[in-house]
């Protein structure tokens, strides 16, 4: 009834928000690349969120969707190898 589809309309809401973020997430990724850095996306600090904002100075009416952290990587870290692109993409059905 109305109240699963005001919990569905919330979770939407949050998860749009989040989205907007992921493509500027995907471009510091690239740029971490370019310039021989490792990086990664990660929501884990969202289990101590609080605590994360308390430390980082970060307002309690701010919303984080993603954590990127970014260093000098410790190990091999060359060209990459991919598969075939026809090998993961699928036209018109799985």
């Amino acid at each position: 009834g109305t109240e699963h589809m005001m919990n569905t309309q919330t979770r939407f809401q949050a998860l749009a928000e989040g989205s907007c973020v992921y493509p500027g997430v995907q471009n510091l990724l690239l740029a971490a690349r370019g310039l021989g850095l490792a990086a990664n996306i990660t929501i884990w600090h969202l289990m101590l969120e609080q605590e994360w904002k308390k430390e980082l100075g970060i307002p309690e009416d701010m919303a984080t969707f993603a954590a990127v952290p970014v260093g000098w990587p410790a190990g091999n870290f060359g060209p990459v190898r991919r598969r075939p692109v026809a090998d993961v993409i699928h036209r018109d059905r799985w």
